[in-house]
């Protein structure tokens, strides 16, 4: 068989611009590096710790940091792109084939002396890595400590981006030499290479290096300071919050002094100082976001072009992960270590651990109150960069869960430990507020509105514990805070509240705790001190006034009596109509009227709670549709469920207090305007008066006698000017009563005043007579009644919805829907006329009163009135 001849080798393409190109590499590179000099020399002095280099006057360089990284990647820049160059012609003339990494072959002898000398001068290349393992690995000039970096809280950002860049440009380089130079080639040069080679590998981990080296130094002095301190305390013997307490302290005693004013501003270093704990995890954890987020960013824009570069992108994209977990690990370890720290620095904390359930002073619950401050911002914090690292370092791992890491352990523990110590605080609070409740005014210019300071006191308290759980992050936080509130707020007297004390404003409500100030002692006689009185009913005024009664029986039988003060309004109950014989004595006004103010601020207290609890629940609502915004998935779903609950808990808590209030006005206004059982009394009352007025009333009327009887003046003095003067107007008058007090009190008049009519009208046992002059008076006398309350209501200039009489109204509509039966020409008009108000029967005419009402005319007819009420009941 014959052998075929080898063909002749084809001339090399652009041998002329191969030359040119190679020079041109080599001239950059050795400018290049004679420009670098310098600074490679200032970086070594810097590192020595002499300066020598910089006190040259005639050289105007930029020795800074930012004027290092700028001309290093001006220079290596021109240098790459030399190489790059010269790259590109060796694969226009055939020599190489960059879509075959790593399989340069040599086809002929003149072939391999031309790549021999490009791979020669493109080995020269490793001066950039070479340059930038310098940069990398040297202590900063312009920054007090570690690597050349951006200076610490300026403006422009640009030694970062610098340095990220030189690092491509290293790997580049690093990898175009495993591309171009052939293998034959490359063992040849290794031979001959004093210097260590510089590798992919080396120039990702001092990148990493580097990285790690920038975040210690920018977290450093709030960690130092942090050390600072806790040497001290512990030279002082003390805790850290001690020398800060102090620090505070002096600096608003020199703000003080300072200002003539009194309202020295604080500098802006006040906080960071109060919560150094909270002030370096912020700084640290904020330092690496900052580091980790363009890595992150770049990380993911690296995207495969074109084929044949996918091996460098996957080099780059390893560098930037390798930075960002390293970043992300030594964020974490330092986090960990702060934060072990602060626990052990606290007195606040130490207090609240060792005696939770004691009174506490003032100062001890302010120390407290501090520490969970700067615990719940460390929270956040710690939260926020749990998510970020989430979903950051750990995009491309979904097994690695922060159940695992050390910062979301801490986060946990952080968390756990502050929603106990949080219940405990707010618990120390409330019993604090209720040891020193009293009444304390509404609003300014009101002088005599009060409200039980134990409310408001218990409304802060809340919101300061929401705000701050919910500034944490952490659902266990709010939902443990959630059911401390509405245990709080809650009617049931067992919950929330740990001891034998007041177990939650409803309860304190009901005992009066804060409706009074310093309570009179009173003593009749100094022989029987030691005897105590006997236990009276739960309302207030029935207490005092059977008290009265009691006073009395006993002056008459000869026995003393001692009244003890307990400064607390029992809750409701009835009275006896023997009291009525001592309501204008002078030696018991006095207690009655005691009575009588507490129980009007306990009325305004039950209204501030249900305000109270309404903005509870609607605090609750907003952070429900904080956490469900975005998110439909069932599981964020279940994690509101518990949000949802405590707001719909204190929504119904506000309906409870509205019927304890509704209960407590029906006691008051049965107390001081008569109840059903004393309406055989004299009428002194306002309401007995009312049903005494109508009992004696007569409504079967001619013309002239008509005309008498709907005389304005009789009308006033016999009807409505008992009830204008009676004690409830006078105190509204007074104004002693929130408006919502006062609208619920003409209301329960109105519905009195309207069930007294009624009564009088289908109940009585003489039955009155009406013809249509009885019925015209009968409606002026209802209308009277109706503007009267309306008018205790309208006085208020409050808000609209108080001042809103349409409820007042509803109370009288029966009396009205019986005045029109009354006012009818004959019965079957009211087929025609007869009307119903959407409520119910409460407020409607049955058919049964509506043939009672008829029945009243005398010139009705039997026959016709049965007539139509067959036909209502028919309907």
């Amino acid at each position: 068989m014959d052998h075929e001849e080898p063909s002749p080798c084809n001339p090399i393409i652009g041998l002329e611009s191969i030359m040119e190109k190679i020079q041109n590499l080599q001239v950059t590179i050795e400018e290049s590096r004679r420009y670098l000099l310098p600074y490679v020399r200032v970086l070594e002095d810097e590192n020595n710790g002499s300066s020598s280099a910089l006190s040259n006057g005639n050289d105007d360089r930029d020795y800074s940091d930012v004027g290092i990284a700028e001309e290093s990647l001006h220079c290596l820049e021109e240098c790459y792109t030399a190489v790059n160059v010269l790259v590109n012609q060796l694969e226009d003339s055939g020599l190489i084939d960059l879509e075959q990494s790593n399989s340069v072959q040599l086809n002929s002898e003149e072939e391999n002396v031309y790549l021999l000398m490009a791979a020669n001068c493109i080995s020269k290349a490793d001066f950039i890595g070479q340059h930038f393992l310098t940069l990398s690995e040297t202590d900063s000039i312009t920054n007090d400590s570690g690597p050349i970096d951006d200076i610490v809280g300026g403006e422009n950002k640009i030694v970062q981006p610098c340095m990220a860049r030189m690092a491509e440009l290293s790997l580049r380089v690093a990898h175009l030499q495993t591309t171009v130079i052939p293998s034959e080639m490359s063992k040849a040069h290794d031979e001959h290479d004093v210097e260590e080679d510089i590798t992919p590998d080396s120039i990702i981990d001092a990148y990493s290096q580097y990285q790690r080296r920038c975040l210690r130094s920018r977290s450093k002095p709030a960690i130092s300071s942090l050390a600072e301190l806790r040497q001290l305390a512990t030279s002082q013997n003390c805790f850290v919050s001690d020398i800060l307490e102090e620090d505070r302290r002096r600096r608003q005693y020199e703000i003080e002094i300072n200002n003539d004013d009194g309202n020295g501003q604080v500098d802006e270093t006040t906080t960071s100082r109060a919560q150094p704990h909270a002030q370096a995890i912020t700084v640290l954890l904020g330092e690496a976001s900052s580091l980790i987020q363009p890595l992150a960013a770049w990380r993911d824009g690296l995207t495969p072009s074109q084929q044949g570069v996918t091996d460098i992108i996957s080099i780059l994209k390893q560098m930037c992960e390798e930075a960002i977990e390293i970043l992300d690990s030594e964020a974490q370890k330092l986090a960990v270590t702060v934060g072990g720290w602060f626990r052990p620095d606290q007195r606040g904390i130490t207090i609240l651990e060792q005696n939770g359930n004691e009174k506490q002073e003032a100062a001890d619950l302010l120390s407290i109150e501090s520490s969970l401050e700067e615990m719940a911002f460390m929270c956040q914090v710690l939260s926020r960069y749990s998510t970020f690292s989430r979903q950051t370092v750990s995009k491309d791992d979904s097994s690695m869960e922060n159940s695992s890491s050390e910062l979301q352990n801490l986060l946990t523990e952080q968390s756990l430990h502050y929603s106990t110590l949080e219940t405990r605080l707010a618990t120390l609070q409330f019993n604090q507020a209720l040891s020193l409740a009293t009444p304390q005014l509404i609003e300014l210019g009101r002088p005599s509105l009060k409200v039980p300071s134990i409310v408001e006191d218990a409304h802060f308290v809340c919101v300061r514990a929401i705000d701050r759980a919910a500034g944490t992050r952490s659902e266990r936080a709010v939902w443990t805070v959630g059911h401390w509130v509405t245990e709080v707020w809650g009617v049931d007297s067992g919950g929330g509240m740990s001891g034998d004390s007041v177990k939650g404003v409803y309860q304190a409500l009901i005992e009066g705790i804060g409706c009074v100030g310093e309570p009179p002692v009173e003593q009749d006689n100094q022989n029987n001190a030691g005897q105590s009185t006997p236990s009276k009913p739960e309302n207030a005024f029935a207490a005092a006034l059977l008290e009265a009664v009691d006073d009395i029986d006993d002056y008459g039988r000869g026995k003393d009596h001692v009244r003890n003060g307990t400064g607390r309004a029992p809750a409701s109950g009835g009275i006896s109509s023997a009291l009525w014989g001592t309501l204008d004595g002078r030696s018991k006004k006095h207690s009655l009227q005691t009575r009588i103010d507490a129980e009007m601020c306990c009325l305004n207290g039950i209204v501030a709670s249900e305000n109270s609890c309404k903005a509870l629940s609607n605090l609750f609502a907003d952070l429900v549709d904080e956490q469900l915004e975005g998110e439909q998935d069932n599981i964020h779903a279940k994690k509101t469920s518990m949000l949802t609950f405590a707001k719909d808990e204190l929504a119904s808590h506000a309906r409870s207090y509205h019927n304890l209030l509704k209960q407590r006005v029906r006691a008051l206004v049965s107390d001081l305007c008569g109840a059903d059982d004393l309406f055989d009394c004299d009428g002194k009352l306002c309401l007995q008066n009312l049903r005494l007025f109508v009992e004696n009333e007569v409504y079967n009327l001619n013309a002239s006698s008509f005309r008498s009887m709907e005389d304005e003046e009789r009308l006033d003095a016999e009807m409505i000017a008992p009830i204008r003067r009676s004690q409830i107007f006078e105190e509204i008058g007074r104004d002693k009563c929130d408006g919502v007090v006062v609208l619920q009190m003409a209301e329960e008049m109105s519905l009195r005043s309207i069930e007294i009519i009624l009564s009088v009208l289908l109940k009585s046992e003489h039955c009155k007579e009406f013809n249509d002059w009885g019925a015209l008076l009968l409606s002026k006398q209802v209308r009277l009644l109706q503007n009267t309350f309306s008018s205790l209501v309208l006085g208020l200039g409050d808000t609209d919805e108080v001042c809103n009489t349409s409820t007042i109204l509803t109370q009288f509509n029966r009396a009205n829907q019986a005045v029109s039966i009354l006012q009818l020409e004959k019965p079957s008009d009211w087929l025609m006329f007869a009307y119903k108000v959407d409520g119910g029967d409460d407020i409607n005419l049955t058919a049964d009163e509506i043939k009672k009402v008829m029945s009243l005319r005398v010139d009705f007819s039997e026959e016709a009135i049965a007539t139509v009420c067959s036909q209502i009941s028919a309907n």
